[in-house]
């Protein structure tokens, strides 16, 4: 096992101000130098925590800046005539990028910290890939920079101006999904700014400008360093070649400071310092191998790596590798109709640290609040189907999420809208208006439970209403009736229809429909024709029925003609008096029911005597 022997380290005078870093930090084409890896015994490379101006703990604070959430990763090699690419050199960092894009998703390499990081799009989803190697043999330019050492030396300027130049002759783009690796030779060193050079301050970089295209280019900048005094700690191994190792490890330094700090204004820890920067040149324990030799501390695709470690908010602490409880970011969500009888489906939302899976939970909630939401027994897969129990609710989804490192808190998702029920009425349809012959009945919905479109059918059934059939063609919520209906009762089947289905209800049966009054039989009067006697007539028989009945007593001649009304005599029973002593009479009878009257009188009497 090693001990922790660098934590945190970068150039504070390379990164300038990391505290104006945040979502509106003004970037001209020249990018700031980011993510430096510096010299060991450099004041930079410290191994003093205080030194680096943090007090514990030394947690990376988010600036509102984007991440990579995916990365495509480019090897560049300019190597022009006269200066020797190592096959060995190349074969094996190239490699190395093979296996960090073929690791994607793994949480056993380094690379799996940066999952647990994020910007305005979610989480940093720990994936690569390798976009291929090229070689570019285009001679150096005249010296833009004079590093004190080396015969060739290159400014950030020219080296952006080389990518330019690869860009254009391979048709690559920049943006957040590409990160490409400018790899030089020995002999060649580079400044990014006077005095800020590879002899003496810096291993490595990463950058960014602003390419032909208006498109923001992520780099790293790589010069030839070995396994030296200057860019190396004593702890690291070599598991395959010292040169090729020695740029692995400040690659995997700056890929992983790129991925989460790509324009310098995302995660960064309060005096500027990067991810990989608070972990400098801290290996961690070893895998395997001997120390100072071929040791290793990562299985990459089954090839072995010395890695510095990154740095972890989780704990705040460098680690080798990661897995956390997964940490929600965006979602879950609910898509569907809210209506009964539809199924809604759940999305389990962004999740960091590659959840291995999910458990369900549908929630019914009687206001939008979750405060009033209990789980719904046996809602507990990634579809529901809504029920009548569902009806005039809300409902979420709550998911929790697992991985090896255990279970998350229960995320929930907004409500859905109002779970539109099955109809159903909270008052019955009624009728109104007169049954009879030559009326109208209309019908009435009642009242229910959600708005609803309605359907009617008139049904005509017998007097007692044992037995209805539909009444064909009356479907309106009017019906006038015709003397067929007369004798019959009728009632009405309503049907409210929504989204959710349909349900049915029935009005109470109406009266008896009558028609107006047919006589079969004619009144006649009865009792002792004498004056001072009381005398009766008989409605009749009718057909109808009636249901009432009106009288007129008509006094008549000798002969029963010429008959006049009687004055007050609108009676059943009349008492003969003396003006009636000679006559014949009358009666007229009129019956009465809702759909009219008529009228008919009956045969003249014997004559009054005394």
């Amino acid at each position: 096992m090693r001990g922790s022997l660098v934590t945190l380290a970068t150039v504070l005078a390379l990164l300038g101000t990391a505290a104006g870093a945040s979502g509106g930090v003004t970037r001209s084409t020249h990018g700031r130098i980011l993510g430096v890896v510096p010299h060991a015994g450099t004041t930079g490379a410290s191994h003093a925590l205080g030194a680096l101006g943090l007090s514990s703990p030394f947690d990376l604070l988010y600036h509102g800046g984007p991440v990579m959430h995916s990365s495509t990763t480019y090897a560049i090699y300019w190597f022009p005539s006269g200066f020797t690419l190592d096959p060995t050199y190349e074969n094996t960092i190239d490699q190395y990028f093979t296996d960090v894009a073929a690791a994607s998703g793994g949480v056993d390499n380094v690379y799996s910290a940066a999952t647990q990081y994020s910007d305005g799009g979610g989480p940093i989803s720990y994936q690569s890939a390798f976009g291929g190697a090229i070689v570019d043999t285009t001679t150096f330019p005249s010296n833009g920079c004079d590093d004190g050492s080396d015969p060739v030396c290159l400014s950030d300027a020219q080296l952006q101006a080389e990518l330019q130049n690869v860009l254009t002759a391979h048709g690559l783009h920049g943006g957040l999904t590409n990160m490409y690796f400018l790899i030089t030779p020995s002999g060649a060193g580079s400044c990014f700014d006077a005095g800020e050079c590879s002899t003496h301050k810096f291993c490595a970089y990463h950058s960014d400008f602003f390419d032909s295209a208006g498109e923001d280019v992520i780099y790293a900048n790589e010069p030839f360093e070995g396994p030296g005094p200057g860019c190396t700690d004593s702890s690291q191994g070599f598991p395959n070649d010292p040169d090729a190792d020695t740029t692995i490890n400040t690659i995997s330094h700056e890929h992983n400071e790129a991925i989460t700090d790509p324009d310098g204004n995302a995660w960064l820890a309060s005096n500027g310092q990067e991810n990989g920067d608070l972990c400098l040149f801290d290996f961690g324990p070893n895998l395997g191998g001997t120390q100072g030799a071929d040791a290793y501390n990562q299985v990459i695709n089954g090839n072995h790596y010395d890695l510095q470690q990154e740095y972890s908010n989780d704990g705040s602490r460098c680690v080798q590798r990661y897995l956390g409880v997964p940490v929600i970011f965006s979602g879950p969500s609910v898509s569907g109709s809210a209506i009964v009888g539809h199924v809604l489906s759940a999305t389990t939302g962004t999740w960091s640290q590659s959840p291995t899976g999910f458990t369900y939970n549908w929630l019914r909630c009687a206001t939008t609040s979750a405060s009033t939401c209990s789980p719904i027994p046996g809602g507990t897969g990634a579809a529901y189907q809504l029920t009548a129990a569902d009806g005039g609710n809300v409902l979420r989804i709550g998911i929790t999420a697992a991985n090896a490192a255990g279970s998350s808190t229960l995320a929930e998702s907004t409500p859905t809208a109002l779970v539109v029920p099955v109809p159903s009425a909270t008052a019955p349809p009624t009728l109104s208006g007169v049954p009879a012959v030559g009326k109208v009945l209309k019908v009435k919905p009642g009242s229910w439970n959600t708005p609803a479109t309605f359907t009617y059918q008139w049904m005509r059934c017998s007097a007692k209403g044992t037995s209805c059939v539909p009444v064909g063609g009356a479907t309106g919520t009017d019906f006038f009736m015709l003397g067929e209906d007369a004798g019959h009762t009728f009632e009405v089947v309503v049907t409210a229809t929504n989204a959710a289905g349909s349900t049915q209800a029935l009005t109470k049966r109406s009266a008896l429909v009558v028609s107006v009054p047919h006589l079969k039989r004619a009144p006649r009067i009865t009792g002792l024709m004498r004056v001072g006697r009381r005398v009766v007539v008989s409605h009749g028989t009718w057909s109808g029925p009636p249901k009432s009945y009106r009288y007129q007593w008509l006094r008549c001649n000798g002969r029963g003609g010429g008959c006049r009304s009687i004055h007050h005599a609108t009676h059943a029973t009349y008492r003969l008096g003396r003006s009636d002593f000679g006559h014949r009479l009358r009666a007229r009878v009129t019956a009465v029911n809702a759909a009219g009257k008529k009228l008919t009188t009956s045969r003249s009497s014997a004559r009054v005597s005394f």
